[in-house]
């Protein structure tokens, strides 16, 4: 009797794998992606600004920028103007002061004017974000193509022209996505101090100190990663609190900030301010003052960010930390009155969370119409920019 041995077919040999780029040819991708599509549109506004007889520092000292280039140059006042009704006045002690410190260091290193030494700071730290960007959405488990979207959709988003000029948003979310990817990593320390970074930057920082500070403070409760949660809880604050206290020391008050900045009606009044310029907006009062295209922005804005975070808290794939970063950031725009035609430049730093909801399916999307929608979009920011800091009335 013959014992017939049946060999066991060989596996099918796997399909060859498609390359991974290295972590930093991504980077460099990331940022060559965003700095291309920001010199359209920075070129498209520079354009503009020419034709229409205006020169380039001129357009670069406009609104806030002058401000933060003033502080720059000659630090801040030592005391805060009152009118005659006993109501502060429009003063440079709202400003935080990393930006101007960053513009003045830049300024002594390379001799360039203060404007454009707030230019480089300005691009270099945007293009750091962009980075950021990448490396959140590919933290988070994005695909490669979804990270690249989003960090294009970011770079020709409508109030792109604050990462282009010397503004503080390019500082400011430089410092938020890279303490999100360390929060996302659980790298405490880090994340806490990037936090910390931010609160020199923007007073906006606070949402983002209430984030890192509650993501520690489960960690604490649920005893995961030892003593460096309780060490984020006290230092994620620091930056904030420290120049709170450096500001009202400039004139000689502890509050001084907070009294600086009653004049530019930021209060939180849990959104009275805002519902009644949005009802404005909606029934066209004011057309003259309001009633321009950044009113639909506004609105627009308000309404879909909104919609933005129930989707972002739908998806389970999103981490909660930032859909809490980004209902913190609604509440407190929606919350606070002042410079109502600012808001969608106020939620430009945390904007890159909710276009992970675009990015995704425009990831899938030929290259063909990626170009073109990116192209075309840098073109309509940089055109958009130009209305914004040399034609419309009111700070952007």
């Amino acid at each position: 009797m013959k014992v017939v041995t049946r060999l066991a077919p060989a596996p099918a040999a796997a399909p060859p794998k498609a390359p991974v780029a290295p972590p930093r040819r991504e980077a460099v991708r990331a940022a060559a992606l965003y700095l291309a599509l920001a010199a359209v549109g920075f070129g498209v506004l520079l354009l503009i600004n020419h034709h229409l007889g205006r020169g380039t520092e001129q357009l670069l000292r406009r609104w806030d920028s002058g401000n933060y280039l003033h502080i720059a140059k000659r630090g801040y006042p030592g005391e805060i103007p009152y009118g005659s009704d006993g109501e502060p006045k429009f003063s440079m002690i709202a400003f935080f002061p990393m930006v101007p410190a960053l513009i003045r260091a830049v300024h002594l290193l390379t001799q360039l004017p203060y404007a454009y030494a707030g230019v480089v700071v300005s691009w270099a730290a945007a293009t750091v974000a962009a980075v950021g960007v990448f490396r959140l959405v590919r933290v988070i488990g994005g695909r490669t193509g979804t990270a690249y979207a989003c960090v294009a959709l970011w770079a020709c988003s409508p109030y792109a022209f604050a990462l282009w000029v010397p503004y503080s948003e390019a500082v400011f979310s430089a410092a938020l996505v890279w303490c999100l990817v360390a929060l996302m990593r659980r790298r405490w320390l880090l994340a806490a101090g990037l936090c910390a970074l931010a609160g020199t930057v923007r007073p906006t920082a606070s949402v983002l100190v209430g984030t890192v500070v509650l993501s520690a403070g489960w960690a604490v409760v649920k005893r995961r990663d030892g003593w460096r949660p309780w060490v984020a809880v006290v230092t994620a604050p620091l930056g904030l609190l420290g120049c709170w206290l450096y500001l009202g020391s400039k004139v000689g008050r502890v509050d001084g900030w907070f009294e600086a900045e009653r004049a530019w009606d930021q209060s939180f009044d849990f959104g009275r301010g805002t519902a009644h310029v949005l009802k404005g907006m909606l029934l066209y009062h004011h057309a003259g003052r309001v009633g321009d295209l950044r009113g639909a922005v506004v609105l627009g804005l308000v309404v879909l960010t909104a919609i933005g975070v129930l989707a972002l808290a739908l998806d389970r794939s999103v981490p909660r930390s930032l859909v809490v970063l980004v209902a913190g950031a609604w509440v407190l725009m929606v919350g606070t009155p002042g410079s109502p035609l600012s808001k969608p430049r106020f939620m430009l730093p945390f904007l890159p969370v909710l276009l992970l909801l675009a990015a995704r399916p425009l990831a899938r999307a030929p290259l063909g119409v990626r170009v073109c929608l990116y192209g075309g979009g840098a073109v309509v920011s940089g055109w958009y920019a130009a209305g914004l800091l040399v034609l419309f009335a009111g700070s952007p």
